[in-house]
Order: structure tokens, then C-alpha cells, then sequence
């Protein structure tokens, strides 16, 4: 079904509003339209895009600033350089040999003794 053809051009007309008075808000513009063709139906939507795409012909620039975006900052990580203490260092290694070599168990052994909370 073909759209019905409007007796004038919305667009053009919004554009020669916007060229007499930069300052109009797209209601006020809406009813201009509306005062100087009575007989026509304007549709809200399609008067506020209009209004809008002409703003943007005649480089109407936005009232309102866009933000800029914050960048996050970046995770500041511990060292994971500690001083080596060798006593502790020979004990696990003792503890590992104990486990068989296998250090899953022995890490599942620790877990185990923290859940304990055994000193």
C-alpha cells in the first residue's frame, strides 16, 4: 500500500522555521506547523525527527555535553617477590617427599589442616 502523500513538505518547512529562529524546541516548531496547515495531520514522532535531522543540516550544535568516558585504572598487583626463608623451603620439600612427590595431595592435605584452623 503506497503512503499517503502529505499536502507539504515537513522537513522543508521545519528547516525554514529552524533558519528564521535557531532557538525554537522541537514542541514549539510542532506547533507552528500545526498553526500554519491546520488541515493536516502531523504525527509527534516523525515531526521530532525531522526537527531533529534538521537541526543537525543547519549545524544547530546540542545543548547538552556529552561525558567523556572514564577509563578504569589498571590493577596495581602486589609483588609476588618475597624473601626466601630456606628453612621453609627444606620443610616443604621434606613434606613433599613424604606425600610421594605428588604435590596435589599435598596441597589437599594443607587445605584440609587449615580447614581445621590447627596451628
Amino acid at each position: 500500500m503506497a503512503k499517503k502523500k502529505l499536502g507539504f513538505n515537513m522537513a522543508k518547512e521545519i528547516r525554514s522555521l529552524l533558519a528564521e529562529n535557531r532557538k525554537l524546541s522541537g514542541r514549539e516548531v510542532r506547533d507552528a506547523l500545526a498553526k500554519k496547515f491546520p488541515k493536516e495531520k502531523i504525527n509527534a514522532v516523525s515531526c521530532g525527527v525531522a526537527y531533529s535531522n534538521a537541526r543537525v543540516k543547519l549545524g544547530i550544535s546540542r545543548s547538552v555535553k556529552r561525558k567523556k568516558p572514564v577509563r578504569k585504572q589498571a590493577v596495581t598487583r602486589k609483588s609476588s617477590v618475597t624473601a626466601v626463608n630456606i628453612e621453609r623451603l627444606q620443610a616443604a620439600k621434606s613434606y613433599l617427599a613424604k606425600c610421594g612427590g605428588d604435590e596435589t595431595a599435598a596441597v589437599a592435605a594443607v587445605r584440609q589442616l587449615s580447614s581445621l584452623q590447627i596451628s
